[in-house]
């Protein structure tokens, strides 16, 4: 799961028109993607074409006020590929309602840990500002693409933007890459060159490859509810966000630092107490071809007792078994309406000294 926030306090820079197009693209090449609209404006639901007036659509706010499940709220198949989380009338409160709540600004990230693991890349549009919206999308991110506009104001939203990635840094101890996205750019002019190489000498950013150039088909495309690959996919810009699609899955994601679950150290935690925690990873397997009543799981891991220390999901027919290992290599079997048997779907097995055979699960080690 590659979860990105698409970011930029300055409005009009392609925000939407950046994660709706690209998140197109990610599924035209067969990966599964979630958009997750948190702008209460709800510009990405419209531009996928799911109306934010339908007071009666659940969002994020019913899901933090466990009044819905995150699966609730998400609208399959939007386009080839895509699911969204849409906007709706009540995403405009969600920053009161999180504002008493103990862990406020971690709220999402709990959410797709839960339930994001279906997904190959999961693309959340923030909002044109830097409240607790946008943080709560910071903090579920392992990376951020900032759309930018040659403009006289780029540099300082790019700044405003780094300064909240350095208090999660400092706060939450994690390492949160930037790259800047060009956007609407005019190659013919010696103005968005000059913005360009401003950005890049003075601000520690990456910089993508791609140009997004500028196209009246995106604000078409916008309209009428579709995305560039659909309405537009000759123009410009749809071939620039096909370039972008094959940058993110070319490129090598810089690691996400992490501490603990993403808590801050403790400091009466010593260094030994922090590293056996550290060791332990969380592991989710996912099981999507097994119609049964009833599934546990039994291995090294847990002592063969099955489901022992196991957090068991049943979301929309699709079975997770989620629980913390050490790194290494362990052996295991299902149990499938009582009955054991090694899992159907893992094609790594060993003899057993039963006769019968085993699974077999590699937990590798993060750094």
């Amino acid at each position: 799961m590659n979860i990105m926030a698409i970011a930029n306090q300055k409005g009009g820079c392609g925000k939407t028109t950046t994660t709706i197009n690209l998140a197109a693209e990610l599924g035209r090449q067969a990966k599964q993607v979630l958009v997750i609209d948190m702008d209460p404006q709800g510009h990405a639901s419209l531009g996928l074409g799911v109306s934010v007036s339908d007071r009666d659509l659940p969002g994020l706010y019913e899901v933090f006020s466990d009044e819905a499940n995150f699966y609730d709220i998400v609208v399959s198949d939007v386009c080839d590929g895509v699911d969204l989380v849409p906007a709706n009338i009540s995403l405009a409160m969600l920053e009161s309602l999180l504002g008493d709540q103990p862990g406020r600004e971690r709220q999402l990230l709990d959410q797709l840990e839960r339930f994001g693991g279906l997904y190959d890349f999961i693309l959340i549009d923030c909002p044109p500002s830097l409240g607790l919206l946008s943080i709560n999308a910071l903090r579920a991110a392992d990376q951020v693409l900032v759309p930018v506009e040659a403009s006289c104001y780029a540099l300082d939203g790019i700044r405003q933007l780094l300064d909240i990635v350095n208090l999660l840094k400092n706060k939450y101890r994690i390492d949160l890459p930037v790259k800047v996205l060009p956007t609407m750019f005019d190659s013919h002019t010696r103005f968005a060159q000059t913005v360009l190489s401003q950005i890049r000498e003075q601000l520690p950013v990456g910089i993508s490859g791609v140009r997004v150039r500028h196209t009246v088909r995106a604000r078409e495309a916008a309209w009428f509810g579709k995305t560039l690959p659909e309405y537009a996919p000759a123009c410009t810009a749809a071939e620039d966000y096909r370039q972008l699609a094959e940058e993110l899955l070319n490129a090598t994601l810089p690691a996400r630092v992490t501490y603990i679950d993403n808590e801050p150290l403790t400091e009466d935690m010593t260094m030994k107490e922090y590293a056996e925690q550290a060791q332990r990873q969380m592991v989710v397997l996912t099981f999507d071809d097994i119609d049964c009543h009833r599934l546990q799981i039994a291995g090294d891991f847990n002592d063969w007792i099955p489901d022992r220390d196991i957090e068991t999901r049943h979301i929309n027919g699709h079975w997770q078994k989620v629980f913390t290992a050490e790194p290494g290599v362990y052996e295991y079997r299902l149990v499938i309406d009582g009955k054991w048997q090694a899992d159907p779907t893992n094609p790594s097995e060993i003899p057993n000294e039963l006769g019968g055979i085993n699974s077999l699960l590699q937990v590798p080690v993060h750094h």
